[in-house]
């Protein structure tokens, strides 16, 4: 069979090598700080600093060869030549997959995304588990006028169910060119900020495709299908009833809040909102909701042209979502906390690369008492 998995060493607590750990631990610097030099500025991930970055990558790089090298017993690696006999060498590509693995295993577990946190609540689990939620009735038990005369039947007012999410499996496939491994230029953190960025944004479409999906609360008084200030201020003055009275808080595209911005300013508002939109391109508070900015964000699946422009965009422009201040989200995300990396040998597929298949489980769903509304932008 071409396909493969590679066992990977587990580094337990009882492992006393030093070296090795701190070999991890830089590495998942390395990759936060790649992904923060690449992506951070999409809010899609934590900003994370690392002064010389080339220069620190490189040394990291050059410690698990060597480390892996010590640990197969092959000879020095100094040309492309030693780079491909190691790799060769089943015990180096054992123990260069599972450092690899076990630093994008804290990396991946470890990922803040602001965006993502915005939305949903996050929850890890162990491998092949599931999480339930126990959602209590927010009801208040109904008081009835007593009478002398007539029976009263008592309402029993509480009620509660259980809500489940088991994580699927979702997969990614990356090749990595180790003949160019050794080179000064070839980023080594960068390629696996990739797989990182590329597990964290199937996340964030499963969190987006469902809390702003409209046909999920349609039947309720919680989705304005048009714009009118006054539905605006009655949706957010319903969803702070129904959290307890606490705060209420709008997230949208800065396209999404432009068009409304442009709708909530009509009819003689004055010229004090009508800058504040032309030098920020939104209100930062639309009748006493306060507007948060959510970038947008795309996969680069396709080019970005006319026809296929809209597709990529993976935050919808047409709507915006509001969400009460307290800590509850009405989406939960669970996620296991294991990477499974499978390698496809080079004699396989490609002379000078090896493919990796990274697998890793996650889902998405409501599970909550919160409740949370959908204004259109139209």
């Amino acid at each position: 069979m071409a396909e493969k998995e590679i066992m990977c060493k587990v580094f337990s607590r009882e492992n006393t090598d030093a070296s090795l750990f701190t070999i991890v631990d830089n590495l998942k610097n390395v990759i936060k700080a790649a992904a923060s030099n690449k992506y951070g500025h999409t809010n899609m991930i934590q900003k994370f600093s690392m002064d010389n970055y080339m220069s620190e990558m490189q040394k990291v790089k050059e410690a698990v060869l060597l480390y892996c090298q010590k640990f197969a017993n092959v000879g020095d690696i100094k040309t492309k030549t030693d780079v491909a006999m190691a790799f060769d060498n089943k015990n180096f590509t054992t123990m260069f997959n599972s450092i690899v693995v076990s630093a994008l295993r804290g990396v991946m577990v470890e990922a803040v995304s602001p965006q993502l946190n915005a939305l949903c609540n996050i929850v890890t689990v162990e491998v092949g588990d599931s999480y339930t939620w126990d959602i209590d009735t927010k009801g208040l038990p109904i008081a009835q006028r007593g009478s002398y005369n007539d029976n009263v039947a008592i309402l029993r007012g509480y009620a509660s169910s259980s809500i489940t999410i088991s994580p699927k499996v979702y997969c990614i496939g990356t090749t990595l060119d180790y003949i160019r491994i050794l080179a000064n230029d070839y980023d080594f953190g960068a390629e696996l900020a990739r797989v990182v960025m590329g597990m964290l944004y199937a996340q964030y479409k499963l969190v987006v495709n469902t809390i702003f999906t409209a046909a999920n609360i349609l039947d309720t008084a919680l989705v304005s299908a048009a714009w009118n200030s006054n539905s605006f201020v009655q949706l957010a003055s319903d969803i702070k009833a129904l959290n307890g009275g606490a705060g209420v808080t709008a997230y949208g595209t800065l396209v999404a809040f432009n068009k409304i911005a442009a709708l909530a300013t009509t009819g003689g508002y004055g010229f004090v909102s009508q800058d504040e939109i032309i030098r920020n391109g939104y209100l930062g508070k639309i009748f006493g909701v306060d507007c948060v900015i959510l970038d947008q964000a795309t996969d680069y699946s396709a080019p970005f042209l006319t026809a296929t422009a809209s597709s990529l965009r993976l935050i919808p422009d047409d709507y915006i979502v509001l969400l009460s201040t307290v800590g509850d989200k009405p989406i939960k995300l669970v996620r296991e906390n294991y990477i499974r990396v499978r390698m496809i040998e080079a004699q396989d597929n490609s002379l000078n690369r090896i493919e990796y298949n990274y697998f890793q489980s996650f889902d998405a769903g409501y599970a909550t008492q919160v409740h949370y509304g959908l204004q259109a932008t139209a």
